[in-house]
């Protein structure tokens, strides 16, 4: 039997697992130490302090910093070559650099995390080899620590995965579930991800398994999936059940906004609101014209004025739709109640707008068809049940 400390695998094979599985729960527990990763002759070791991914270095002469250096074309394959030589004198290759001043020190330490950058992506698509995990103080002469995003690492290494097999290994079975992590809110803050992979965030409303996932995102499902293995890498998603013993009562003891009333879906509900707030929309342009933005811009400096932590950051596109990824990023921190009240609250706004702008008349024809598409909404809602 693998040995273990907490949970945490001391050593073993790569069969099975993956880079990112081995490394999340170090993350997690802010473990320090020492992973070292071996394929045939090639050996790369991670350098781990705290939970934080701070260093990489590899015996693989295509990961060495000068390789790095003219690959980018900051040296001359002249410059390599001298300072290739150079190392037997037991000095580090971009010190040499600089004192020979063929680079910059901004080079070198741009260099230098380029290469922990490429070694620790270069890991994710490991498939076969052995790891072991020495957890204790670092070795402070060979590490040079640091300043990068350890998410920020782990997504991008998983982006540049383009094996089926990797990556359906990964992410498991269709019927696998996911849910948001209860520091879903604080690691999406610091971790730059791209609209579509919000909206894979946004198709996510309690346990939701791998197929609707793909289903819901509307993306071909290779990146669909490769995205769900990047999110739960950084923790953002967690697995169900493995990662949590009782979703259910975790959430509602901890993190009330993942949990929701039966049949409820926060993205459902926001392409309901939507389509109210098209409707609005267009009735309010229809009539004011030109003078439509002013109208909008009042609307929306009241609510955010009201609720800044829901409507921080939310814009209108030119169909009168508000921004779902945005929308759905600020529910993270709010509790789901708080959210349709906000949501009912924007449109009460528009509305006591619409009477005090466009006259009493008006305003009651829009709120007629506000109404009549509500009710229609709701009798759709029924015949789907």
């Amino acid at each position: 039997m693998t040995p273990t400390m907490s949970g945490v695998a001391l050593r073993g094979s790569l069969a099975g697992t993956s880079f990112a599985a081995l490394v999340r729960p170090l993350v997690r527990r802010r473990r320090t130490g020492v992973l070292r990763m071996v394929q045939h002759q090639t050996t790369k070791t991670v350098y781990i302090d705290e939970g934080h991914l701070i260093f990489a270095a590899s015996n693989d002469p295509d990961d060495r910093l000068g390789e790095i250096l003219l690959r980018k074309g900051t040296i001359t394959f002249r410059t390599l070559e001298d300072s290739a030589r150079a190392l037997a004198i037991g000095k580090r290759q971009g010190t040499i650099l600089v004192e020979n001043g063929a680079i910059r020190a901004r080079d070198l330490i741009e260099g230098v995390s380029d290469q922990v950058r490429g070694i620790i992506c270069s890991l994710m698509a490991w498939e076969s080899g052995t790891y072991d995990f020495d957890e204790g103080p670092l070795p402070s002469r060979e590490v040079i620590v640091l300043r990068i995003s350890t998410a920020d690492l782990l997504m991008d290494g998983i982006r540049r995965v383009e094996r089926w097999s990797r990556i359906r290994s990964a992410v498991g079975e269709l019927d696998q579930r996911y849910v948001l992590s209860q520091n879903a809110a604080a690691t999406m803050s610091s971790l730059p991800l791209d609209k579509d992979e919000f909206a894979v965030i946004a198709s996510i409303d309690g346990p939701t398994t791998v197929e609707d996932i793909c289903a819901a995102a509307h993306l071909p499902d290779f990146w669909v999936c490769r995205t769900i293995w990047g999110l739960w890498a950084v923790g953002i998603l967690d697995r169900v059940p493995q990662d949590i013993e009782d979703v259910t009562t975790t959430q509602d003891k901890t993190a009330p906004r993942a949990e929701a009333p039966r049949g409820y879906a926060i993205a459902r509900e926001i392409e309901r609101f939507n389509e109210i707030h098209r409707l609005l929309f267009d009735l309010v342009q229809f009539e004011l014209r030109e003078a439509a933005r002013s109208f909008w811009e009042r609307a929306f400096a009241t609510i955010c004025g009201e609720m800044p932590a829901l409507f921080g950051g939310v814009a209108v596109d030119a169909t009168g739709e508000l921004d779902q990824i945005a929308l759905r990023r600020n529910i993270l921190d709010a509790e789901i109640a708080d959210y349709l009240h906000g949501l009912d609250r924007l449109l009460q706004i528009e509305i006591d707008l619409a009477r005090d702008v466009l006259g009493e008349r008006k305003a009651a024809i829009i709120l007629d068809g506000v109404l009549a598409l509500k009710e229609e909404q709701q009798l759709r809602g029924r015949e789907k049940r």
